[in-house]
């Protein structure tokens, strides 16, 4: 049974109704003439029960962002509390089950600090209710949730009348991998342009940097379906925002592969009969793009960072260095667009 949704705070952002834009997305998906080029929103991946499954996925054996990003915390999260000002404002960028994010607020708790406030934001109402729950009750952190997207989050804190405490916004989980790199440099340039460096803002970001083909493979290929479970529960939302069956959810299957030169794992979904989505037809074998994760290289993150005028302040990474967190901070001569 689900928490109450009055033992926690949530702030509605949204500009948008979430399901509203969505339905958009899919008008606009629809609206490709070149089949090819057709991609489900990824959006759509990320209703309640999206997200729950994805939680199931983080604790199988082969996935391994999950794995080596809480033994990155676990390992540095004194170093990294001690890097979070009395104060501070934390806004976590689609914050999921928040199960690594309570790693380092107790690790800020054991400071001392006091007045960290703590805010996760998500599209989904439900399940912000759902893991804010879930969080123990911190003697010097208080924990609020932010109901809307990437932009209404920039929006809001952007808003904050006369903030003068340093705010620190988090996206853990590589995240932005699932970004196109066009939408990526998009992203960190909307964080770039919300960090106040007079008052010490900073961005901590987790990427992905594995370059290893079967490790990333065997991230996203169970023998239980738990990952064609999640995809194919991206057509079953679309249907459901749209009100009528544009996926027929048995002729689809979930395939994946690794662009080893891209630096890139691509997910489909691949007609198993023929079938037809919004009038385009789809033939045995032919596939649909429903996402993607870009393991950047170290070189292309850092081109990225500059490209946006962040700059890195510090950096923590697992034994192999291939997985990394850094704070970020905006270069102070970089020139706001």
């Amino acid at each position: 049974m689900d928490p109450p949704s009055d033992t926690v705070s949530i702030l509605d952002i949204r500009q948008e109704k979430v399901q509203l834009s969505l339905r958009n997305e899919i008008r606009d998906m629809l609206s490709v003439r070149d089949r090819e080029r057709m991609q489900v929103p990824w959006e759509l991946f990320w209703d309640a029960k999206g997200l729950q499954i994805f939680e199931q996925m983080t604790y199988l054996d082969d996935y391994y962002p999950t794995k080596t990003e809480l033994v990155i915390l676990d390992g540095f999260a004194d170093q990294l509390a001690c890097t979070f000002q009395e104060g501070s404002i934390l806004v976590e960028l689609g914050s999921g089950n928040l199960r690594k994010v309570d790693v380092l607020l107790r690790a800020i708790d054991r400071t001392g600090k006091k007045n960290i406030r703590y805010f996760a934001l998500d599209l989904d109402h439900a399940e912000l209710v759902r893991s804010l729950a879930k969080l123990p009750a911190y003697k010097n952190v208080s924990c609020s949730g932010l109901w809307g997207s990437y932009e209404d989050g920039f929006r809001w804190l952007n808003g904050l009348e006369k903030r003068q405490d340093p705010a620190i916004l988090l996206s853990l989980g590589s995240s932005v991998g699932n970004f196109p790199r066009a939408n990526a440099i998009t992203f960190m340039r909307n964080v770039s342009q919300t960090l106040r460096p007079e008052l010490a803002d900073a961005f901590l970001i987790a990427f992905d940097h594995c370059g290893n083909p079967s490790k990333v493979w065997k991230a996203y290929h169970d023998s239980n379906g738990v990952h064609e479970g999640f995809v194919l529960n991206g057509l079953r939302h679309s249907n459901s925002i749209m009100g009528y069956e544009l996926f027929d959810l048995e002729a689809w299957r979930y395939v994946g592969e690794f662009d080893h030169q891209d630096s890139c794992y691509r997910s489909f979904c691949e007609a198993i009969k023929d079938t037809s989505v919004g009038g385009h037809t789809f033939r045995v074998g032919e596939r649909i793009k429903v996402g993607r994760n870009i393991k950047y290289p170290k070189e292309e993150a850092q081109r990225l960072f500059d490209q946006v005028g962040l700059k890195e302040a510090a950096r923590w990474e697992n034994t192999t260095q291939d997985y990394c967190l850094y704070r970020l901070i905006r270069a102070t001569s970089y020139s706001l667009p």
